[in-house]
C-alpha cells in the first residue's frame, strides 16, 4: 500500500480578465417589440402597486427568467438603481415551473423602475423602426460589426443592445408572492426579505412589524431578518404584507427517531471489555437527545444534560450515539475502524418527541462558541418533514454558519429516516446543510441503501447525502448501549453519521489533517473506479466509506495520491506544475480530483446560498492551458456553450464539493505528454454577490493517479515533486501514532543538585 502524500507549496494567484465585449444574443434567441411592450406592462402595474403600498421605502421587483440562469445572463442594465448594478439589489432567488426556472428578487427605487420603463419604451421603439419589430442574432451582430443608422434619443448603441440581451432572457416581471401558508397554533421562523442587504439590525424589522400590528422582541430573533413567529401572528403578516415574506418553516417538528427498542441478551455480543482510563485521546462533540448518567462510559464522557427532558423522554438515543463515538468496534467487531477510542462531550437539547428548531439553533450556537477545543461536531437527529428545495432549513443554515464562522470545525450529519408510511422520503433538516458531511445507510453484505433512507438532492441541486456508511438493516442492526446501560439492537442513519464522526476526528484529530483535507480524502475513498462520480438517486451520496481507515489514507501499489490545499485568493489560484512520472514519453496514468470547501452561505438569498463557486481545473499542461481530465471549458477566454443548467450538471458548477474522474478500460493507453512534462491544478473562483466582502476560502483537492500498467512509480514521483521544489511528505498512520504517543508520554524532570 502506499502512503498519502502531502504537497505544499505557495499556490500562484492571478486576476480576473475584465470583460467588454459588446451585448450579444445567443445564438437561437431573438425579441419581439411585443415582449418589450409585455415586460413594460409588467412594470407599470408593478409602479401602479407600489404607489399605493407605502410600508416600505423602495419597489419589490420579481423577475421570472426563461431558464436556470448564469449570474451573467441576470439583468446587466434593466432595474439598474442609480450606479448600483441590479446585481446588487437582489435580494432573493428561487426556482418556479418544476424548478426548470429562475425567479430572483429585486429591491430597487421607483425611479430605477421608471427608468427601466422608459428605457424599455425606447428600445421597443428602435426594434420597430430599424428591425422590423424583431430582432435576432444575425441582426444583432451586423448591428454591433457595423456603423449604425439608429438615431437614439437617450440610449447608446451599447445601452440598447444591453436591453435587448437582459430582455431575452426575462420572461415575465411581478410583485413578489409568498406560497408559504401558516396555520393557528403553530408556531413558525419566519424570514422576510433583507430590504437594507446586510445593513440593518433586528430593531428596524421590529418597527416594520409594529407598524403592521406584529409584536416580536428580541429573544425571537436569530438575525435581522429571521424570527419566530406565532400563527395568528404569521397569518396577519401574510394578510398585511405577503410581498415581504421570503420565506417560512414550521418550528415545532417531530424528530426522524425511532423509539422502539429491540433488547437483546448480552451473551449474543462479545464480551464488553472494561475501558482503560482515558488519557489524551480525541474528543468528539455529540449534540442530541441527553445520555444516561449512570453509565458503562465512565470519564470518557463528560455529560451536559437538560434537566428540562425526562429520562423516558430523551435518554436512549443520545446514549446509544454516543457509545458508538466511545468505542464501537467493542460493540460491532465487524466495523473495527482502527481509530481506537474517543472521548465524548455530551449535550443534550432535544427530545425524542416534538422539538424547537429555533431553540436548538440558538442552543447549539452557544454550546459550539463555548466549546472551541472541539473540532468534530456529532449531530445525529433530523426533521421527519422534507426539506424545501427552494430554500435551506433555518437550522442547517445555523450549521453552515457556524462552520465558516470556526474555519476548523466540522458537523456530521444523519441523512435522516422514513421507518413509517407518514415520513417524507425526501431528507429532512439540517440534512440540506451544504457544509456539513452528511451519511445514508446502507447494508454491510450488499452495500443497497437501507430501507428506511431517504434522498435528495438539496435546492434540487446539490449531493446530499454526501457519502454512505453502515448504519444497520432490518437483517444486520447495529449493536448500542441504551439508557440503563442495556444493550439493544437497532438500526438508522443516525447510528451511521457517528461512525464517520470517529474517522472525521482521527483525520484532524490523530492526523493533524485539516478538515477541508479530511473531507475531501473521506468522500473521495468512497469513489470507485468507472463508476458515476455520486449515486444519482441521492441516496449513497458519492458512495461507501471503506471501514478501515488505512483504506482512507493508503492507496494499492498501482496507484498514487496525493493532496494540496490552500486559500483561494483572487481569481484564479494555480500551481506552477505537478511532475506525474512518464513512461516512454507518455503518461501511463488515469486519475481523479476530489475538491471540497467551505463556502460562505447566505438564507436570505434563496436558491443561491452559496456565495462563492470554485471551479476545478485540471490535466495536463497544453499551451498556456490545461487539457482538462473533464473536457471542462468554463473558464476558457472562448464563449461558453453549455447553459447555466448544464454547467451544474456537467461541472458541479456551485457544489462545494467536485469530484472529476477519467474512466478505466483495459484499451486504457499511456495519455500523450504536450507541451510539458507537467499537470496541474486549477481554481477560478466566482462570487454570487457584489455587495458583500469577497472571501478567502480554503480548500483541499486530492488526487488520485492509477496505474494503467500495474507499476509503482511513486517513489519517482516524490523525488521529482522535490526538485520542482514542493515540499513532501508522507501521511503515515503509523508514524503519526507514534509520534502523538511519545507526545503523550510524560516526563520526570530530576530537581536533585548536581
Amino acid at each position: 500500500m502506499n502512503d498519502l502524500i502531502y504537497l505544499r507549496k505557495e499556490l500562484n494567484g492571478a486576476k480576473g480578465q475584465g470583460g467588454g465585449s459588446k451585448p450579444l444574443l445567443k445564438r437561437n434567441n431573438f425579441v419581439t417589440s411585443k415582449k418589450l411592450q409585455a415586460l413594460e406592462d409588467n412594470l407599470e402595474h408593478i409602479l401602479d402597486y407600489w404607489r399605493k403600498e407605502k410600508l416600505i421605502e423602495k419597489d419589490l421587483v420579481a423577475v421570472t427568467y426563461n431558464r436556470i440562469i448564469a449570474k451573467s445572463n441576470r439583468f446587466q442594465l434593466l432595474l439598474k438603481d442609480g450606479r448600483k448594478s441590479p446585481t446588487a439589489s437582489i435580494v432573493g432567488a428561487r426556482f418556479v415551473d418544476n424548478y426548470q426556472k429562475h425567479q430572483i428578487t429585486y429591491y430597487v427605487s421607483e425611479q430605477s423602475v421608471k427608468e427601466t420603463i422608459s428605457r424599455l419604451e425606447e428600445a421597443k421603439e428602435v426594434v420597430d423602426a430599424y428591425f422590423d419589430g424583431k430582432i435576432d442574432y444575425p441582426k444583432m451582430l451586423d448591428f454591433n460589426n457595423s456603423k449604425s443608422k439608429v438615431k437614439f434619443k437617450n440610449l447608446s448603441k451599447n445601452k440598447f443592445g444591453q436591453i435587448i440581451v437582459d430582455a431575452s432572457f426575462a420572461e415575465r416581471i411581478d410583485v413578489p408572492e409568498s406560497t408559504v401558508n401558516f396555520e393557528v397554533g403553530e408556531a413558525y421562523i419566519v424570514n422576510i426579505y433583507d430590504l437594507f442587504q446586510g445593513k440593518h439590525d433586528q430593531e428596524q424589522t421590529i418597527e416594520l412589524l409594529k407598524r403592521i400590528g406584529i409584536t416580536v422582541n428580541n429573544d425571537n430573533f436569530l438575525n435581522s431578518t429571521t424570527f419566530r413567529l406565532w400563527g395568528r401572528d404569521a397569518i396577519k403578516l401574510k394578510q398585511n404584507a405577503p410581498y415581504l415574506i421570503s420565506m417560512g418553516n414550521t418550528d415545532l417538528n417531530k424528530i426522524s427517531v425511532d423509539n422502539s427498542e429491540n433488547i437483546v441478551n448480552t451473551s449474543q455480543l462479545p464480551k464488553l471489555p472494561k475501558l482503560p482510563r482515558p488519557k489524551d485521546q480525541p474528543i468528539i462533540g455529540v449534540i442530541d437527545t441527553n445520555c444516561w448518567q449512570k453509565d458503562y462510559f465512565g470519564k470518557w464522557v463528560e455529560i451536559h444534560n437538560d434537566p428540562n427532558y425526562s429520562e423516558e423522554q430523551s435518554l436512549n438515543h443520545g446514549t446509544a450515539v454516543t457509545s458508538l463515538i466511545v468505542n464501537a468496534p467493542a460493540l460491532n467487531p465487524s466495523l473495527n475502524d482502527d481509530c481506537g477510542m474517543f472521548r465524548v462531550r455530551h449535550f443534550g437539547v432535544a427530545n425524542e418527541e416534538k422539538n424547537s428548531a429555533f431553540e436548538i439553533i440558538k442552543k447549539i450556537e452557544k454550546i459550539v462558541q463555548e466549546n472551541r477545543d472541539i473540532k468534530v461536531w456529532n449531530f445525529s437527529f433530523g426533521e421527519k418533514v422534507a426539506i424545501n428545495n427552494n430554500f435551506i432549513s433555518p437550522i442547517a443554515a445555523a450549521l453552515d454558519n457556524l462552520q465558516t464562522k470556526y474555519n476548523d470545525i466540522i458537523f456530521v450529519l444523519p441523512g435522516t429516516n422514513h421507518f413509517d408510511k407518514t415520513d417524507s422520503e425526501i431528507i429532512g433538516a439540517p440534512a440540506d446543510s451544504i457544509n456539513s458531511l452528511v451519511v445514508n445507510s446502507v447494508d454491510i453484505k450488499t452495500k443497497k441503501p437501507a430501507d428506511y433512507t431517504r434522498k435528495g438532492p438539496v435546492l434540487s441541486f446539490f449531493v446530499k447525502p454526501d457519502i454512505a456508511y453502515y448504519g444497520g438493516t432490518t437483517r444486520n442492526k447495529i449493536f448500542l448501549i441504551g439508557k440503563n446501560g442495556k444493550v439493544f439492537q437497532h438500526m438508522g442513519t443516525s447510528y451511521a453519521a457517528p461512525l464517520i464522526a470517529r474517522k472525521m476526528a482521527y483525520l484532524m484529530e490523530v492526523m493533524g489533517l485539516s478538515r477541508e483535507v479530511a473531507k475531501a480524502l473521506i468522500i473521495d475513498s468512497a469513489i470507485k473506479w468507472n463508476k458515476d462520480t455520486f449515486d444519482t438517486e441521492y441516496k449513497k451520496g458519492h458512495g461507501v466509506v471503506p471501514i478501515k481507515i488505512e483504506n482512507v489514507l493508503e492507496v494499492p501499489n498501482d496507484e498514487i495520491r496525493f493532496v494540496i490545499s490552500g486559500e483561494s485568493k483572487a481569481y484564479n489560484t494555480y500551481t506552477d506544475g505537478i511532475p506525474i512520472p512518464l513512461k516512454d514519453g507518455a503518461f501511463p496514468y488515469k486519475a481523479r480530483a476530489t475538491l471540497a470547501y467551505f463556502p460562505e452561505c447566505y438564507r436570505n438569498q434563496g436558491v443561491d446560498y452559496t456565495a462563492t463557486e470554485l471551479d476545478l481545473h485540471f490535466g495536463r499542461i497544453k499551451g498556456n492551458g490545461i487539457k482538462t481530465i473533464n473536457n471542462n471549458k468554463q473558464a476558457l477566454p472562448e464563449p461558453i456553450k453549455e447553459s447555466e443548467k448544464d454547467a451544474r450538471k456537467n461541472y458541479r458548477k456551485w457544489d462545494n464539493v467536485k469530484v472529476i474522474q477519467e474512466r478505466i478500460s483495459p484499451r486504457s493507453r499511456a495519455q500523450k505528454m504536450y507541451d510539458s512534462p507537467m499537470w496541474e491544478i486549477e481554481l477560478f473562483s466566482k462570487e454570487r454577490l457584489v455587495n458583500y466582502k469577497k472571501s478567502k476560502v480554503r480548500f483541499a483537492v486530492v488526487v488520485t493517479m492509477h496505474s494503467i500498467d500495474g507499476k509503482n512509480r511513486v517513489d519517482s514521483f516524490i523525488k521529482q515533486c522535490i526538485r520542482r521544489g514542493w515540499i513532501v511528505s508522507k501521511v503515515n498512520i503509523q508514524v503519526q501514532e507514534k509520534v502523538n504517543e511519545q507526545a503523550e508520554t510524560e516526563i520526570n524532570w530530576d530537581d536533585s543538585d548536581e
